[in-house]
């Protein structure tokens, strides 16, 4: 695997370079770059499989690396010093990322993963959402990896999500998703969005498909696809509250 490593900080470069060749025999350092324009020209004539890109870079930054290409057939791991809410940006789009200074024991498992993957389709997509959401400072939609495949689902088509053990359901209007990632990682995503909630330690909802909430044999809410779900007790209150904000003048009982 070819790898072309970019980030204008030489002892940056130098180090990552290092730890790869040491770690990684498998990997071929082609070429070092130290800005976008730089990038592009190493990129055209090596054609690299795997790209660590720097974010933060004099002139254009790494994200601006993607207006040069239509369609990337590279993978890429974003290095980054960036803020919480710009890393929530690199979990929604599912785009790989490690926080500076670097951590061989994340970036062992990062290049793994890149390792273990046998298919780049839906790249561009997932670099799309990324740039959207970091321009727009708010989320529309999530780039969910499936199997040899990205989904790329907005986030009012999602009716809720279900836990199961580590893994997830994401039940849309149109599919239902099944992912190796807990049910956690969605709720630290979502909770900058009003419109979902956890009800329960199973199930965050998606309140604009809420048809009823009822208090009686059990508490639960019915989905508009007909489907009910429990309210757990120790959320019950936080979960009237939310609502109540929608049902002027209502009070709960």
């Amino acid at each position: 695997m070819k790898v072309l490593i970019v980030d204008d900080e030489v002892a940056a470069r130098n180090v990552l370079s290092i730890i790869l060749e040491e770690h990684f025999p498998e990997l071929q350092i082609v070429d070092m770059a130290i800005n976008v324009p730089s990038a592009v020209i190493a990129i055209n004539k090596h054609k690299p499989d795997l790209i660590f890109l720097d974010v933060n870079m004099p002139g254009q930054n790494g994200f601006q690396l993607f207006d040069y290409f239509e369609a990337p057939d590279f993978q890429v791991i974003f290095t980054t010093a960036y803020s919480e809410y710009a890393l929530k940006a690199f979990e929604v789009s599912a785009v790989d990322y490690l926080i500076k200074p670097l951590q061989i024991s994340k970036l062992k498992l990062a290049v793994e993963k890149v390792l273990r993957s046998t298919s780049r389709a839906g790249m561009g997509g997932q670099f799309n959402i990324l740039k959207e959401m970091l321009q727009v400072n708010h989320i529309r939609k999530i780039a969910l990896p499936v199997t040899g495949k990205v989904s790329f689902v907005e986030l009012e088509d999602i009716i809720y999500l279900q836990a199961e053990g580590a893994y997830t359901h994401v039940v849309t209007r149109s599919q239902k998703i099944f992912l190796s990632k807990n049910i956690k990682e969605f709720e630290y995503i979502l909770n900058e969005d009003v419109h979902f909630f956890r009800v329960h330690r199973s199930y965050i909802v998606n309140t604009r498909y809420i048809r009823q909430y009822v208090k009686h044999d059990g508490v639960y809410v019915l989905m508009e696809n007909n489907e009910t779900l429990p309210v757990a007790r120790e959320r019950k209150h936080a979960f009237e509250e939310l609502i109540s904000n929608v049902l002027v003048g209502h009070k709960f009982k």
